[in-house]
């Protein structure tokens, strides 16, 4: 079993078979280094990524990454406030009732100005063809990996989906990238999720906003592991930011419409508090800020709360780097001022218990619990609980689905085949169910999974078509999904 942490200061592997084995490298070195390390075990078992790199850069730049949306909502309510209406329309049922003007594409695209495009038409997610009819006019203009179309995103609720696909586009280009450097040097993998489900990379590159969450639901997964856990508050301290994760009854808790930036969004995923402060924090007015580099110890030039903690009297890296520049700064302060802020974090979720996480995790978790009056635990291997929580995380995965037995069509994320129904056909409830719970499991299988557990509804409905008082099929909508967690069956035995 193997994980892989992509942080923003450092990369980290954990290899799980007769024992655990870490593997860590700063970012710096690349990931030539650490498939090096790895190379030995690739191809024995799959490969699981989690990452907080796309989500660094989408807090710190997303006003800067300039996005051109595209609409196609066809005639009814006026969305001209989320980007530019273009003729064209798809109705409920997936019929195209009015094509795209092309020319008028292509006017906008001349005018405007923007680093990335989101493509939306309204009922996308039961007939895409519109959208990548203009996903065709615009790849003449820009590369294909700054564009992003709704479909992938799935889901009814336009307004929301429009907001998810602008995040996908700004997101996706640095997701491609990562993608392929990854895929190159270290071979297929598959991306843990926020939501805790696992996914063929390919599919997250088209979908990017779905990592939103990968390092905390990791670290979640990584914690109860190694401790065992079962209430709890996880506390990781990464280089750019702490996140604070609630455990309860052995289970990350997660949560649906997250809000981005002041846009309700269509992501689900690991409930979760992310302050924007931890190791690399730059020290400003005797407190840790969001601004980050790497501390003076480990041969940087600026001073942080690493730094400031080696002024503290610990000895972190080449603490003596830290002290040269911790003269006419209040290290106490600093580090009181951290520990104090989540603290009141900690009060305020009303927990009994902490677990550290992160390089940082053994210096300042111990002072953290104290002032928050909770107990705590930080366990062996804390530096590497992400890349842990990506290697035992279980086969896992949503699956949103459409049957129309009418025009003889499946949809599956977004994926249209042709139905598993005779055409015209009307199936009962159960049929229709039991028939997405064989595609989930032929998904599970393409994924090494023989076996899954138990397949969750999460949600059904459908209804019958009539034309001229005749029955001429079904249409039924299902989501499915078996339940994220951990693989204790694959990893039994190694701690």
């Amino acid at each position: 079993m193997i994980g892989i942490d992509i942080g923003g200061c450092n990369l980290v592997s954990a290899i799980i078979s007769d024992e655990l084995k870490i593997f860590k490298k700063p970012v710096g070195m690349g990931l030539d280094s650490l498939s090096k390390e790895i190379k030995p075990y690739i191809g024995k078992e799959r490969i699981i990524l989690t990452t907080s790199q796309p989500i660094n850069l989408l807090v710190s730049k997303f006003e800067e990454m300039k996005t051109l949306t595209l609409l196609i909502p066809g005639p009814g309510l006026n969305y001209s406030r989320y980007g530019f209406v273009l003729k064209g329309y798809v109705n409920h049922r997936g019929d195209v009732v009015e094509k795209v003007d092309e020319a008028e594409v292509r006017r906008i695209l001349e005018r405007e100005k923007f680093q990335n495009v989101a493509i939306a038409s309204k009922f996308s997610v039961r007939n895409p063809i519109l959208e990548e009819e203009v996903k065709r006019i615009v790849k003449e203009k820009i590369d294909e990996k700054r564009i992003a179309l709704s479909y992938f995103v799935g889901g009814l609720n336009y307004p929301a989906r429009i907001n998810t696909t602008v995040i996908n586009a700004k997101l996706k280009e640095i997701v491609w990238d990562l993608t392929e450097e990854i895929r190159k040097k270290i071979g297929e993998f598959y991306y843990l999720k926020g939501d805790g489900t696992i996914s063929p990379s390919q599919l997250v590159v088209e979908n990017p906003s779905e990592l939103y969450g990968s390092t905390a639901v990791a670290s979640a997964f990584g914690a109860i592991y190694l401790t065992k856990e079962k209430n709890a508050v996880v506390v990781n301290i990464g280089g750019y930011c702490t996140t604070l994760v609630r455990i309860e009854n052995e289970s990350p808790v997660f949560i649906s419409g997250v809000e981005i930036a002041g846009r309700k969004t269509l992501i689900r995923c690991v409930d979760s508090v992310s302050i924007p402060i931890g190791g690399n924090s730059i020290v400003q007015n005797e407190k840790a800020s969001p601004v980050c580099a790497t501390p003076a110890a480990f041969g940087g030039n600026v001073f942080t709360l690493t730094d400031a903690l080696n002024c503290t009297g610990f000895d972190i890296g080449d603490s003596s780097r830290s002290r040269k520049l911790c003269e006419t700064i209040n290290a106490e302060e600093v580090v009181d001022s951290f520990i104090s802020m989540l603290a009141d974090n900690l009060k305020a979720m009303e927990c009994e218990k902490i677990i550290g996480a992160g390089y940082l995790a053994p210096y300042l978790i111990p002072e953290i619990a104290k002032k928050a009056k909770v107990d705590f635990l930080v366990p062996k291997h804390s530096e590497a609980v992400c890349a842990i929580g990506a290697a035992v995380s279980k086969v896992s995965f949503t699956l949103h689905t459409r049957y129309d037995t009418e025009k003889g069509i499946a949809i599956y994320n977004g994926v249209i085949e042709k139905c598993p129904f005779r055409t015209g056909s009307i199936p009962k409830d159960e049929e229709l169910i039991d028939m997405a719970k064989r595609k989930v499991l032929e998904i599970a299988k393409s994924l090494g999974e023989g076996e899954v557990g138990e397949i969750k509804v999460i949600d059904f409905s459908s209804f019958t078509i009539v034309k001229g008082g005749m029955k001429r099929g079904v249409i039924a909508d299902l989501t499915l999904q078996i339940e994220p967690g951990i693989d204790y069956g694959r990893a039994k035995g190694v701690l």
